[in-house]
């Protein structure tokens, strides 16, 4: 299996270096052509019931600051979206429906990424995105009380995206596959379960304003692009992914998933080097999910080494404060946000931790 990954990757690899020789590439370098700018295209639902097209974005600051926004567009036009917003001297601001994420989207917001009062727009594709939002929201510490909040925000990339399609590292996920018995009903429900994600590091700037008082943000931000045919919430067991910005430039994503049908342990993720622009994929690491809150009590200090371009990185976890939200008509999925300090390698950084659980626990109330 290693080898059979192994000689994809470089398959992957040399049609890319091709398009652009050639001149497919939309502007004769690397980082933009004719593939990229495909996969930044909406995804076409059409009738598939469990179609997913979703956009996320991740921004936290050494000060506190942060700026977390997900939507999902689904079959039927229903969304899962939620937003986040923490600027300076205020108290993190929720938008009206979390905890809860499921919403119906009005005719003039049906095919955008769009739902009452927020618009995620793709500008320049792999480059340049908008995220736009105006509207209520509510403190955190007084629920019932509301603000009005309007925001202009524009996400650059930083680095090169990482495709989860093309760039895992073999070697990760050869022995990850490994754990599983194949068959040939393996093998399809792989094929089933397969959706198309990428990410990329990047900043996101602008203005932020809260009952008419203009906050101008500037932090390192990640964001996402996942779609396919099929995610049902409830084929994840769990996962815990960390998303980690350093005082030195570097940017690194880590995680580990559970999704028994499919795969019982997947590890993810990738190092995003400033001193010579390099996107990297974790080979190893030791964070093992068995080890980490498997009943929901959290740990709040910890640890784990991960290994990228052939070195080793220990990483240290504090956790700061969190915040939960459910994913889902019936609170399939819930979801904790958890701001930390981090030290890798004896640099300083912080970082935002989305743990993901099956929430077999939900209410029984009616939705």
């Amino acid at each position: 299996m290693y080898t059979v990954l192994r000689i994809r990757k470089l398959i992957n690899h040399m049609k890319r270096s091709y398009a652009v020789e050639v001149g497919k590439s939309d502007d004769g370098t690397v980082h933009v052509h004719e593939f990229d700018a495909n996969l930044e295209q909406k995804f076409y639902l059409a009738d598939y019931p469990q179609a997913i097209d979703a956009v996320y974005f991740n921004g936290a600051s050494r000060e506190g600051e942060a700026i977390i926004c997900g939507l999902a567009r689904r079959p039927k036009n229903i969304v899962d979206s939620f937003l986040y917003v923490k600027v300076k001297d205020q108290e993190l601001l929720l938008s009206p429906n979390l905890p809860d994420t499921w919403q119906q989207q009005s005719l003039t917001e049906e095919g955008e990424y769009k739902i009452k009062g927020l618009e995620i727009v793709n500008f320049i594709p792999m480059r340049t995105w908008k995220l736009m939002y105006k509207g209520d929201m509510k403190p955190r510490n007084n629920l019932q009380k509301v603000v009005k909040v309007e925001m202009d925000l524009t996400w650059s990339a930083n680095f090169a995206p990482f495709n989860y399609d093309t760039q895992m590292s073999p070697k990760s996920m050869a022995s990850d596959m490994a754990r599983e018995k194949w068959t040939k009903g393996y093998f399809k429900l792989l094929k089933k379960a397969h959706q198309t994600h990428y990410e990329q590091m990047g900043y996101i700037k602008g203005t932020v304003t809260i009952d008419g008082k203009d906050t101008t943000v500037n932090m390192p931000c990640v964001r996402d692009h996942s779609f396919g045919k099929f995610r049902n919430w409830r084929t994840f067991h769990r996962y815990v992914y960390h998303f980690i910005f350093l005082e030195n430039g570097d940017s690194m994503a880590i995680g580990t998933i559970c999704q028994p049908s499919i795969l019982s342990h997947l590890t993810i993720g990738y190092l995003c080097r400033q001193s010579d622009q390099a996107v990297l994929p974790v080979q190893t690491c030791d964070f093992l999910m068995y080890q980490h809150g498997e009943n929901q009590i959290l740990p709040k200090d910890y640890g784990f080494v991960f290994e990228a371009g052939n070195k080793s990185y220990a990483v240290r976890i504090l956790v700061n404060d969190e915040e939960t939200f459910y994913i889902g008509k019936t609170r399939e999925a819930k979801f904790y946000e958890r701001w930390c300090t981090v030290e890798v390698n004896n640099v300083k950084g912080w970082a935002c931790v989305e743990w993901q659980y099956n929430n077999v626990q939900r209410d029984k109330r009616s939705f």
